[in-house]
């Protein structure tokens, strides 16, 4: 088993345990972002809004046979600030 075979296992063991603890994952997200709340007085309501979205988004993209929705987001831009070859 090759390296590239290792790692497409640990992704979808790490796929597959996000589903499994959706429920604890969100819990935890919603913790921490109370808790940012509470800490900075609401300075980084928002922020910390969008950044929970994103995650849920995401953990519900791994339920998809696919993978999350922004699974390849960034790359494209990485790419072409690297320039050709």
């Amino acid at each position: 088993m090759g390296l590239a075979d290792r790692l497409k296992d640990l992704r979808k063991t790490a796929q597959q345990t996000a589903v499994e603890h959706e429920d604890e994952i969100k819990e935890a997200l919603q913790k921490a972002e109370a808790t940012v709340d509470e800490r900075t007085g609401g300075k980084y309501h928002d922020q910390m809004q969008k950044a929970t979205a994103k995650a849920d988004a995401v953990i519900e993209g791994l339920k998809q046979p696919d993978g999350p929705p922004s699974s390849n987001e960034g790359t494209a831009d990485r790419d072409r600030a690297q320039g050709p070859g």
